[in-house]
């Protein structure tokens, strides 16, 4: 198989991202890229310099009219629902022409985009928190289940990693994301004052924001292209990552993400 450099793979998710846009303009659907994506174009135009992938968010009704509906000759978007090795509980945009190798314990795909449903949550705050604290305990196994251990980890978290991994051996990945979104339906009020990403792999209880930043929309400059996304960026930037313009320590400029490899099939 022929080696996809950083760089190509990159290139590969733009592509990913065009393909994923082009759909949602013709079908009236709205999304938002997201996390350091959002961050990238706000400050870079682009990609971070230092990061390597690409994340959007819709709102809940949205997001199941793309994964319902997006159909490509090569592309596919995987959900935990519409293929049984694929266990995140957030969909994927991937390029099926390509494999990408990642240090987790599930099956592997392609390189990809992740695509994170927006949830409704509730009128107040301690009400969105209380859900939150409820599926913690199962986003732990299910972190626990799905990681390894990586060279990058110091070596007292390679342990950790490894004794968790003992005590989540009862645990199916694929039966813990079930009860994650399981445990999210039906519980939030349509219409609600916050909102939120609760079927990501992240612990942190800070996953809910006002709805009404998703609300309205705009277009904005990535790698030279024109993609949507929500448009008070800087209260959304700044609720996740504080003052977002300034640029990390050198030594914290590195990709969170831990590949072994990508190739074309």
């Amino acid at each position: 198989m022929k080696i996809i450099s950083v760089e190509e793979s990159k290139s590969i998710q733009l592509a990913l991202l065009k393909a994923v846009h082009a759909f949602c303009v013709e079908n009236g659907l709205r999304y938002t890229l997201a996390y350091g994506t959002l961050l990238g174009a706000v400050r870079h135009k682009g990609f971070i310099p230092w990061d390597d992938d690409i994340d959007i968010a819709m709102l809940r009704s949205d997001y199941e009219k793309l994964v319902s509906g997006f159909r490509h000759e090569y592309i596919k978007i995987y959900d935990y629902r519409n293929d049984d090795l694929y266990c995140y509980g957030f969909a994927k945009a991937i390029d099926t022409r390509t494999v990408l190798e990642e240090k987790t314990t599930m099956a592997n795909f392609g390189i990809g985009i992740d695509i994170f449903p927006v949830d409704d949550m509730f009128d107040d705050e301690q009400s969105c928190k209380d859900l939150i604290k409820s599926i913690l305990p199962l986003k732990r196994k299910f972190r626990c289940k799905l990681l390894k251990p990586s060279p990058k980890n110091v070596w007292w978290k390679r342990i950790a990693i490894r004794l968790a991994s003992i005590l989540v051996l009862p645990y199916n990945l694929k039966d813990l994301v079930v009860k994650i979104n399981d445990a999210i339906k039906g519980k939030g009020m349509a219409n609600s004052k916050y909102v939120g990403v609760l079927v990501g792999t992240s612990l942190t209880e800070k996953c809910y924001m006002p709805r009404k930043w998703f609300e309205e929309y705009r277009h904005i400059e990535f790698e030279s292209n024109d993609f949507m996304c929500i448009k008070d960026t800087d209260e959304f930037l700044s609720y996740e990552y504080g003052d977002y313009m300034q640029l990390p320590p050198e030594d914290k400029r590195t990709s969170p993400h831990t590949l072994n490899g990508m190739y074309w099939r």
